[in-house]
């Protein structure tokens, strides 16, 4: 009930009760005061209905007046909590509303079975229109949204924005997967036609992640935890596509957790990871230099490769501690073994401080290693993520000894660009390029890659070498030294001396 109705009678009574008490009074002194009283009366009544009239316009005015004050406190009550629930920019449900409605259809799909699904989208590149055009066109583009994305579902939908360029769809009584399915195509199609803003044409996509409810999950904040996972697979997928949540999903996001958890623990209590050393052979054979490869044999997970430890490093931050925890290993290798170069690598996260080289040159010092027995091991997006930072930096690290070699090369976009921008002294060749059953065209493509290093200047190495025809194509290419597993598997520190003795014997015997 409004505050109007509420406050209205009270008034209205108030006034009737004041007539009635005045007419009382008089009817009272007629009757006591006999013919007095007639005379009496005749000069009270004007006055008593003088002062009634009076009173009733007077509670009228003023019960219009509170009416209209009680009206404009609701109208603000319901703007307030209409700010309170919607977004401001696009008038669509906010977060708080969200979780409300997918509250309400969560418990109606306990209570009866109606299906509920949420879908979570992000749109791609939408900085590029914040940076090329501005916030305003920005603004006026995610409005634009709103109103597509509204246009694809029904009244009993919600569709919600939950942040910048983050939305977000309840939808009631969703036909199975084939429903959602179409549902993601179309606000794919929709989203992907361009949007016109002022005089400029802008163009975005879109990630979707989608989650059925399940009797499992009871909170909305669990569902959402779950449409949040999937939308970030969609990203990883490439971007501008949807996916749908599966149980291996939360598990992976788990694992992730769990060694992310477990790596703190491991630097905080003695790391317990540590390098293994791949040999690195010339082409004739002799060990000339080691790579340096991080391995960490998990208590629970057991032996975890580096391509799925080194993106949570880098992810959460830690990836500088281990980074300067390899180097310092390599440094004491490279001391053990003075006629060899040791590799590690080096991740383009390790780049955002200025103090990399520095820190270092430091090590470096502190384990009383030459730094030019060691060499630094980058990739090409390095160049692409840091670009000027990286070539200061590498330029340091240079003047200092180091020796830089860009890994995995032939493998990136810009691989004539990097070699040609920033000052390397090495490159290895990505195992990709050897294919055996296109043996010519193998030796074609490496020898111009080797060719061109040659040119410029740079040693060439051959990486994944697993057999004896490999050899043959990398050497018959012009390939100054290999490695792989026809040579060595990555190896702990302790065994490397016995690896070394016996391929010096054997090489010491086949002179023979």
């Amino acid at each position: 009930m409004g505050y109007s109705r509420k406050i209205g009678p009270p008034i209205v009574s108030a006034a009737v009760a004041t007539l009635v008490l005045t007419n009382f009074a008089t009817v009272t002194v007629v009757r006591d005061g006999a013919r007095q009283g007639l005379e009496l009366f005749d000069t009270i009544w004007p006055i008593a209905l003088t002062s009634a009239v009076a009173v009733i316009l007077v509670m009228s005015l003023l019960h219009r007046s509170l009416v209209e004050l009680v009206q404009e406190l609701e109208h603000r009550e319901a703007a307030a909590q209409h700010l309170a629930l919607h977004d401001q920019l696009t008038s669509l449900a906010n977060r708080a509303l969200l979780e409300d409605r997918l509250g309400q259809a969560l418990t109606r799909y306990r209570r009866t079975g109606e299906q509920v699904a949420l879908l979570m989208l992000d749109l791609d590149r939408f900085k590029q229109v914040n940076d090329t055009l501005g916030h305003n066109a920005g603004d006026r583009l995610v409005q634009e949204v709103g109103e597509r994305l509204r246009s694809l579902v029904r009244e009993t939908d919600t569709v919600a924005r939950i942040g910048g360029d983050e939305f977000a769809i309840v939808q009631i009584s969703p036909k199975g997967e084939a429903d959602i399915r179409r549902l993601c195509e179309r606000i794919i199609e929709v989203i992907r036609k361009p949007f016109v803003i002022g005089d400029r044409e802008a163009r975005v996509g879109v990630s979707i992640g989608a989650v059925f409810a399940s009797r499992e999950v009871f909170e909305a904040s669990e569902l959402l935890r779950k449409a949040d996972i999937t939308m970030y697979r969609a990203k990883a997928a490439g971007r501008d596509c949807f996916r749908i949540f599966t149980e291996a999903m939360d598990a992976d996001v788990q694992r992730r957790d769990q060694i992310e958890s477990s790596l703190r623990t491991e630097l905080r209590d003695g790391s317990g990871l540590h390098l293994h050393f791949q040999p690195i052979v010339d082409s004739g054979g002799a060990p000339v230099g080691l790579e340096g490869l991080l391995r960490w044999n998990h208590a629970i997970l057991g032996a975890l490769p580096p391509a799925e430890v080194i993106p949570i490093a880098e992810e959460c931050g830690i990836i500088d501690e281990i980074g300067l925890i390899a180097f310092r290993e390599a440094c004491r290798v490279a001391r053990r073994w003075p006629d060899l170069v040791v590799a590690v690598n080096l991740s383009p996260v390790q780049f955002r401080g200025a103090a990399l080289p520095a820190t270092l040159r430091r090590i470096a010092g502190e384990e009383e290693v030459d730094p030019t027995q060691l060499e630094l091991e980058i990739t090409e997006g390095l160049f692409i993520e840091h670009g000027t930072l990286c070539a200061q930096a590498m330029q340091e690290m240079r003047r200092a000894g180091f020796r830089i070699v860009l890994d995995d090369f032939g493998t990136g976009y810009s691989s004539l660009s990097c070699l040609r921008t920033f000052p390397v002294d090495k490159i290895k060749l990505d195992h990709s390029f050897i294919d055996l059953a296109e043996r010519d065209q193998s030796v074609a493509i490496i020898r111009a890659a080797a060719t061109l290093g040659h040119a410029m200047g740079l040693e060439v190495v051959a990486e994944g070498i697993s057999c004896a025809e490999e050899e043959q194509i990398a050497l018959e290419a012009g390939c100054d030294a290999l490695q792989g597993y026809h040579y060595a598997a990555a190896m702990p520190a302790d065994e490397i001396a016995a690896w070394l003795e016996a391929r010096r014997s054997s090489a010491i015997s086949d002179a023979a």
